[in-house]
């Protein structure tokens, strides 16, 4: 037995006598069924589950009376429902085992609750039936992911031993992914690394934050290109790749990224052309799982960020 309150922005589950001692990843499990062990393991593990409003282990046991609160599970999204929509792509590179996308600014990558259609995913599913194949959930070929407002190169993988492939890449941070970023203030290093902690932001579940608290690595490098008289324009390359990592990690050293409503400064948008954050996934450097062939592709910066740097009143 278990009770749920839906009106919060999570869901509750209260642990009942006959549940005691269960462990709290297979408890999960045994409730959500669209959801895999893994994916369950990887949400504790990330803080997106707390019991007794902590962060606990995958393993924890449960006991009488605890309260579960789940995150960004309202309502848990079906694979099956994710339906294609015909959208443009821009492809990069492409082959029979995995393509790379430069993603326009404004669109997520995969649906969500509250947001079922309009996704990269939807697009995919259009220009390649067979991924439905792949669907695991509602990310079928997604490895890694760019943020709504972020553009710049994705990977894409077109069948599932790809896609097991490069997200084990992932981990093993051999695949390369360099950002550029137009940040506030001028930064007096030339190159440095930032590495801090990241996980949930305690006093605000939507949002990322340096921490201590259920927080996982994270290190990010940065060589500064072009300084400005207010603005530093910087080269940033991930060595790991958690949520956000890039806006947080810029944040915390004093310079987020121009344009950010989220992690930035506050001050009101002098740039008017700039409608989103200036950050832009400019590079990537992978092997090829399959052929072992090293695949360099870059993406310029599109449009709406170039503006900004010829503006020179602003900058």
């Amino acid at each position: 037995m278990h009770s749920s309150d839906t009106t919060l922005p999570y869901v509750t589950y209260t642990v009942q006598p006959t549940e005691v001692g269960q462990r709290l990843d297979r408890y999960l499990a045994s409730l959500i069924s669209d959801v895999s062990r893994t994916t369950i393991q990887r949400m504790i593990t990330e803080g997106e589950v707390l019991i007794n409003g902590r962060s606990s282990k995958p393993g924890y046991a449960l006991r009488n009376g605890d309260t579960i609160q789940l995150y960004h599970m309202l309502p848990p999204l079906q694979a099956g429902h994710v339906k294609p929509q015909s959208y443009p792509l821009e492809i990069v590179y492409e082959d029979q085992d995995l393509l790379v996308i430069n993603k326009a600014a404004g669109m997520v990558v995969h649906p969500a609750p509250g947001h079922h259609e309009d996704t990269l995913v939807n697009a995919l599913l259009a220009h390649y039936p067979q991924m439905q194949e792949l669907q695991e959930h509602v990310r079928p070929g997604i490895v890694h992911r760019l943020d709504k407002d972020t553009s710049g190169l994705l990977i894409v993988a077109k069948n599932t031993h790809t896609q097991a492939a490069l997200i084990e890449m992932m981990k093993q941070h051999t695949i390369i992914k360099r950002y550029l970023a137009l940040v506030e203030g001028n930064i007096s290093l030339d190159h440095g690394s930032i590495d801090a902690p990241i996980g949930r932001d305690p006093r605000n579940r939507q949002q990322m934050a340096i921490t201590a608290t259920s927080s996982r690595e994270a290190r990010t490098h940065f060589r500064v290109l072009e300084r400005f008289a207010r603005h530093t324009l910087l080269l940033l390359e991930l060595e790991t790749g958690r949520t956000h990592q890039i806006r947080v990690h810029l944040k915390a050293i004093g310079h987020p990224v121009v344009g950010d409503v989220v992690y930035g400064s506050g001050h009101p948008r002098r740039e008017p052309l700039l409608q989103r954050q200036f950050l832009h996934a400019y590079q990537l450097k992978l092997q090829h799982p399959t052929t072992g062939e090293v695949i360099e592709l870059e993406a310029p910066l599109p449009e709406d960020l170039q503006t900004v740097l010829e503006q020179k009143n602003f900058l």
